[in-house]
């Protein structure tokens, strides 16, 4: 039998036929079977797990064929120790059972560290050691004094705090500064469109305080709010332009993008000097 008419018998035929069914068969089972394997269809959206304590995690995760994995503990004032205060994959999110959701917990005791020394050093120079050593600068005041915007003393809660004491991370830090004398001003800094980051740096560096924060109905979380930018201050350098050192400026932050639009550059008050 030649080689063609091989391929047109009867028996080559049957068996082609069975090859093709056998390997469609084989790609059928094979989906099926990954199919269950990998869960196929079957998430579950993740709750809001934030503000829970570990046993109330465990308890709810297990209900839903989930598990949950501690990322990070760090200290914070505005959840309860021992809580959650971040997760990833964030609520709402849909998920495969038997996922590990990681979560930030709220520290049960807050790390402390040494005090540096801020004194009798320029208050740039204090602001770089502050924020280097895990402190946040906080407040400016000024006593008269021979020299001019040297840092002469550093609180906490209205108290002297002394150098290497042991103290806090993450606790503000007030700053005691010199003046020639009462009445000197500073010219009021533009902050449309910063972060409160940015904000605190030139409120710092013009020698004035943060004054109140406002968060604006866009912000739904409170992860959300290292993202926002201001849209508004008070006092509103269009209408001040100069004030008096240490004077506090009010901040408001939006997520919502129509506020953030670009504002046309103000006049300068006509009792401007500049």
């Amino acid at each position: 039998m030649t080689l063609k008419e091989f391929f047109k018998s009867k028996t080559f035929k049957n068996n082609a036929i069975a090859v093709v069914g056998i390997t469609i068969f084989l790609i059928v089972v094979n989906m099926i079977v990954l199919r269950f394997y990998t869960n196929h269809g079957d998430s579950v959206e993740i709750p809001d797990l934030r503000g829970k304590t570990s046993q109330e995690v465990t308890s709810i995760l297990n209900k839903l064929d989930l598990r949950f994995q501690i990322r990070d503990s760090v200290y914070s004032h505005e959840v309860a120790p021992g809580t959650v205060l971040d997760q990833f994959p964030k609520p709402g999110m849909k998920v495969k059972q038997n996922r590990n959701i990681l979560v930030t917990l709220s520290a049960i005791s807050q790390v402390k560290i040494s005090m540096p020394q801020l004194t009798d050093i320029s208050y740039r120079q204090a602001i770089n050691l502050i924020e280097s050593s895990g402190l946040i600068a906080g407040k400016i005041e000024y006593i008269t004094s021979e020299f001019p915007n040297l840092v002469l003393e550093q609180k906490i809660d209205g108290r002297t705090v002394r150098v290497g004491e042991m103290t806090p991370k993450g606790s503000v830090v007030d700053l005691i500064l010199g003046s020639t004398s009462n009445g000197e001003t500073s010219e009021v800094p533009t902050l449309f469109g910063r972060n409160i980051a940015e904000a605190r740096l030139a409120i710092g560096e013009a020698f004035l305080n943060v004054g109140n924060i406002t968060y604006d109905e866009s912000f739904t979380s409170e992860d959300q709010k290292i993202k926002g930018l201001i849209w508004k201050q008070t006092p509103d350098p269009a209408e001040v332009f100069e004030v008096a050192r240490g004077t506090a400026i009010d901040i408001f932050l939006t997520l919502d993008p129509s506020k953030l639009q670009e504002k046309p550059e103000a006049e300068k008050p006509e009792n401007s000097f500049f």
